[in-house]
C-alpha cells in the first residue's frame, strides 16, 4: 500500500467517480490511475469500487471505511508538512478560498489586498461558488477556507464559525412612492413590481419563503443571480429589491434609495468554515482577522477544539 495509491482513492471520490478526470487532477494517466487502484485492491484481497462494464458506480462498503481512513491519513500527512514548512518559519505556501459572490465581491477586496501585502510569497486563489458548494469543497480539502452566508447543519467535519449579522435593505430609485414611507411592512412589496434573486438561490429561497409566510404575492418582473445586476434594473426603473446591505456603494448607487428592512427577514449569518484537524499557519488565521476582526487566532484555536 503506497500513499500514492489513497491519493488516487481520494481524488475519484472527488471527481465523481471520473477517472480521466481524476487522472488529470493528479496529471497523471487514466491508465495508470486504473493500475494502482487494482494494485490496492489485490493487496487488500477486496473491491473498493462497484463497477459495471466500464464506468464505475460507487465504493462499496468496505471501499468507503477505507477512504475515510484514508482521507484522515493523507491529511495529518499533509498536516506534518505544514507543521515543519512554520518551524523553518517559511512564509510562502497557498491558501485556497471558497466564497459566494456577494462576498467576492464586497465582503472581500480589502482583505485580499491587505493579505497580498503582509504575506506576499502566498498564492491566494478564490473559487467562487454557490452557497451550498461552498461546505463541500472545504470538506473534500479543495479549499482551505470558506466565507459565505448561513450556518449549514450536517457537516460535523467542518468548524463554522459566526460572523456577523447579513442586513437587508429595500432599494428603489430616488423619488420612489414608497421612499416616503416612515415605516415598510412586507404588505408594501406586494404594490410594486419586484426585481428578484432567482428562486433557487438562497437570497431568493429566503426573501420569497418570507413573502409566503405573510401570504405577499409579489409582481416579479425579472429574476437575476447577482446583486449588481439587481441593481442596474432597479436604477432603470422596473421595480424595487431587496439585497444585501453590503451590496450598496453610496458612490456608485447615488440614484437608488435604500431602507434597512432586516426585520422583515430570518436572521443570515456570514460564516467562516474550516475543516476539523488542520494544521493552522499563521497567514490562514491572520487572513480570517482580517475578514472578522473578533476571530484572531485564539479564538480559532478554541473553536477548533470543541468536538463536532
Amino acid at each position: 500500500m503506497t500513499l500514492k495509491q489513497l491519493r488516487f482513492l481520494r481524488e475519484i471520490a472527488r471527481q465523481s467517480f471520473n477517472i480521466s478526470a481524476a487522472a488529470v487532477a493528479l496529471h497523471t494517466s487514466q491508465p495508470g490511475v486504473s493500475r494502482q487502484i487494482q494494485l490496492l485492491e489485490q493487496e487488500l484481497g477486496m473491491d473498493l469500487l462497484v463497477r459495471r462494464t466500464n464506468r464505475i458506480l460507487d465504493f462499496t462498503e468496505t471501499g468507503r471505511n477505507i477512504l475515510l481512513a484514508a482521507e484522515r491519513l493523507l491529511s495529518e500527512m499533509e498536516n506534518i508538512a505544514l507543521i515543519a514548512a512554520d518551524a523553518r518559519n517559511e512564509g510562502g505556501g497557498r491558501l485556497v478560498l471558497a466564497t459566494s459572490h456577494l462576498h467576492a465581491r464586497y465582503t472581500l477586496p480589502v482583505p485580499v489586498r491587505e493579505f497580498s501585502r503582509r504575506y506576499p510569497d502566498v498564492q491566494l486563489h478564490l473559487l467562487q461558488a454557490d452557497p451550498d458548494d461552498i461546505t463541500k469543497l472545504v470538506e473534500s480539502r479543495e479549499a482551505d477556507i470558506g466565507v459565505s452566508t448561513e450556518l449549514t447543519q450536517g457537516h460535523p467535519e467542518l468548524v463554522q464559525l459566526p460572523a456577523y449579522p447579513l442586513r437587508r435593505s429595500v432599494i428603489m430609485p430616488k423619488g420612489h412612492p414608497l421612499s416616503r414611507k416612515k415605516r415598510i411592512v412586507l404588505a408594501d412589496f406586494a404594490d410594486y413590481p419586484f426585481v428578484s434573486y432567482h428562486p433557487r438561490s438562497r437570497g431568493g429561497q429566503i426573501i420569497g419563503k418570507a413573502f409566503r409566510d405573510a401570504g405577499i404575492s409579489a409582481r416579479h418582473v425579472v429574476s437575476a443571480s447577482d446583486s449588481d445586476v439587481i441593481k442596474a434594473y432597479v436604477n432603470e426603473g422596473l421595480g424595487i429589491a431587496v439585497v444585501p446591505a453590503i451590496a450598496l456603494d453610496p458612490r456608485a448607487d447615488a440614484g437608488l434609495h435604500a431602507v434597512d428592512v432586516t426585520r422583515l427577514f430570518p436572521e443570515s449569518l456570514m460564516t467562516v468554515s474550516l475543516r476539523r484537524g488542520t494544521h493552522l499557519r499563521r497567514y490562514l488565521t491572520d487572513f480570517i482577522a482580517m475578514v472578522v476582526p473578533q476571530l484572531g487566532r485564539a479564538a480559532v484555536e478554541r473553536a477548533m477544539r470543541v468536538p463536532g
